[in-house]
């Protein structure tokens, strides 16, 4: 699976672009400001449905204009398929599947496992357990076709019973009712998120082997209640004795929504332990590793959105990064001013982009238009 072409109209300041992919490397290149993170934010949209830059929909509407369109080929099992965005100034959106009406963004995520890299990307490890839970849950909704159903089947009794909690009535045959589903669908979250995880950990050490800082490295799940025998009963137990709680705060205080992963070096966190260099190098040691689980375990090719890759890693830590970017299994979109920030550190073929005032021209390795 790879992303072969995509057009854009009125996105951000590109009018209009049509571009041919590499099934492997793509590279855009031009001065800051010119454009070259709005294509990554292009697809990332498609994808995720939604902007990883502004929660406003229409900030990514190029200036005047209505609406933006983007459309897409992704190559799927020996077959291509047609993906279709538009989006106007009062939020109304369309997609389209192979010019059929899509009601669920979750159908175009399930296609293109995007992950992506950004400056921004260190809350994954000063951030809350929300960066965390959204970055294994990527992985997992990729990789267990039954994740997704029983994560939105939680969400929708989490919010049941929270709204019961608001409203202060007492502990009834209504919260019964809501908990029995609530412990029952956490545990199995629970297990799905801890098999994950042993899977994403045992990609990650073979992929760090080599890397005397993260010897010793750690990924924990923290479950959002005390996990000892992991039934149901337990759990069950743990929400009646936190009820009264939970009754004064209006809201659940354990469950899997609560989950966290903790990054430690021989017992230590990472962020207290690591330089800003050495967990730069991690951050793209994770997300290479879940990648290549992705393509392993999910059977899909999976990008990786990488915007100003060269930005503060000294030439020790670029090296380690493009070495397990050698190992990637994965379609891949490097930002970067120059082509020689990254064009020697390739030993694959790639394509090459240059972006200038919001054109974006597909140019060979001397930077001759093709």
């Amino acid at each position: 699976m790879a992303l072969t072409s995509l057009h854009l109209n009125d996105f951000r300041n590109i009018r209009q672009a049509q571009l041919e992919f590499h099934p492997d490397w793509n590279l855009i290149c031009g001065a800051n400001g010119s454009g070259k993170t709005s294509l990554l934010e292009a697809i990332y949209l498609l994808a995720h449905g939604r902007s990883f830059r502004t929660g406003k929909p229409h900030k990514v509407i190029r200036h005047e204009q209505t609406q933006y369109t983007l459309f897409a080929r992704v190559d799927w099992s020996m077959q291509q398929i047609a993906l279709g965005m538009q989006r106007d100034r009062q939020g109304d959106w369309q997609v389209r599947l192979n010019g059929e009406t899509v009601q669920r963004l979750a159908d175009c995520a399930s296609l293109l496992p995007v992950q992506l890299v950004q400056p921004e990307s260190f809350r994954l490890f000063f951030g809350g357990p929300k960066e965390r839970r959204q970055f294994f849950d990527l992985g997992l909704f990729h990789v267990e076709p039954s994740f997704y159903e029983i994560w939105l089947r939680f969400h929708k009794v989490l919010k049941q019973r929270n709204a019961l909690l608001k409203s202060r009535q007492a502990y009834g045959a209504q919260y019964q009712y809501w908990d029995q589903q609530f412990v029952e669908l956490a545990v199995r979250l629970q297990q799905l998120r801890q098999q994950y995880l042993q899977t994403l950990a045992a990609a990650l050490q073979a992929l760090t082997a080599d890397v005397t800082a993260l010897t010793g490295l750690q990924l924990e799940l923290a479950p959002g209640w005390q996990v000892r025998s992991g039934d149901a009963a337990e759990l069950w137990q743990q929400l009646q004795d936190s009820f009264s709680s939970d009754l004064k705060a209006g809201y659940s205080q354990l469950g899997p929504q609560k989950a966290d992963l903790r990054l430690k070096v021989d017992g230590e966190y990472v962020d207290d332990l690591l330089s800003r260099g050495q967990l730069k190098v991690l951050l793209f040691a994770l997300k290479v590793a879940q990648s290549n689980v992705i393509a392993q375990r999910g059977h899909k090719q999976p990008l990786l959105l990488i915007d100003d890759l060269a930005s503060e890693l000294d030439d020790q830590s670029k090296r380690q990064i493009f070495k397990f970017l050698a190992q990637l299994q994965s379609q891949v979109f490097i930002t970067a001013i120059e082509p020689d920030q990254i064009l020697p550190h390739l030993t694959q073929a790639a394509a090459l982009f240059h972006v200038e005032h919001g054109q974006i021209k597909r140019t060979d390795n001397d930077g001759r238009r093709t």
